[in-house]
Parts: C-alpha cells; structure tokens; sequence
C-alpha cells in the first residue's frame, strides 16, 4: 500500500511539473493580423525611402504586401500558403545591395518595436528571415 501511495505521489507531483510547450513564434508575435501589420508598414516605408524604392518601381504594392505576409506566416511557423517565388528567383534582376538590405532589415526591426512585438520574437523572426540575404543581395 505504501508503495502504491507513493507511486501515486509521483505521478501527481510529475504531472504539476510538466511544462507546456511553448507556442509558436507565429502565435507568440500576434499572428497574421501583426505579420500584416508589419509587412505592410515595412513595405510602405520603404517603397518611398530614396535610399530604397527604386527596387518598387512598376511593383503591384497589394499583391507584394500579401505575398510578403504569407512568407513571414511561414517562417514563423503559422499555416499560410506562399505561392511566391524563391528569395533568390525573385530577387535576381533587382541587383539589391547589402545597404538596401539592412535598410530593410532596420525598417522592420523599428516596426516591431512600434507595434509592441517582445524582443525575444523580434530576434526569433530576424533569425529566421537572417539566412534570405544570400538570396536577396547581388554582390
């Protein structure tokens, strides 16, 4: 008996202990509505940035924003399609710099922290999205 009481306490005290598992990134930074949030105002800033726009010249901005949007779903783990073209295909003829780039990068890091995204995501996502620049940027 005094076996079977401590068997039971156990599996008590190891099923309180039991961590969940974490959620998503995806579900963690807000889900599509902020990944739209983001890729929308990230888009719209630099569009019109000179350092930058050049490469949106002639570019349908809805239909960039959504593709934008279902990548980052992607990469952050939710369950979006993305019917785009690889980083790399995409990006071929526009001859995008290191300068542009990190420009990119910046505009989006500032729009996370605008729209409240906790600095553990924001590195997640930035990791995550870290390795495209050898597909984006023509050296």
């Amino acid at each position: 008996m005094r076996y079977l009481v401590s068997v039971l306490l156990l599996l008590c005290v190891g099923c309180m202990t039991q961590s969940r598992p974490e959620a998503s990134l995806f579900q963690r930074i807000g889900g599509l509505p902020m990944l739209s949030r983001l890729s929308n105002q990230t888009l719209d800033i630099v569009s019109k940035d000179p350092r930058t726009s050049r490469s949106f010249e002639g570019v349908k901005m809805k239909t960039l924003k959504e593709s934008v949007t279902n990548y980052l779903c992607i990469k952050a783990g939710g369950e979006c399609v993305y019917e785009g073209e690889t980083m790399q295909k995409s990006h071929a003829d526009l001859h995008i710099t290191t300068a542009e780039f990190e420009i990119m990068v910046e505009v989006l890091r500032e729009r996370m922290d605008a729209n409240g995204v906790g600095a553990k995501e924001k590195n997640e996502l930035l990791k995550v999205l870290a390795p495209t620049k050898r597909d984006i940027v023509s050296n």
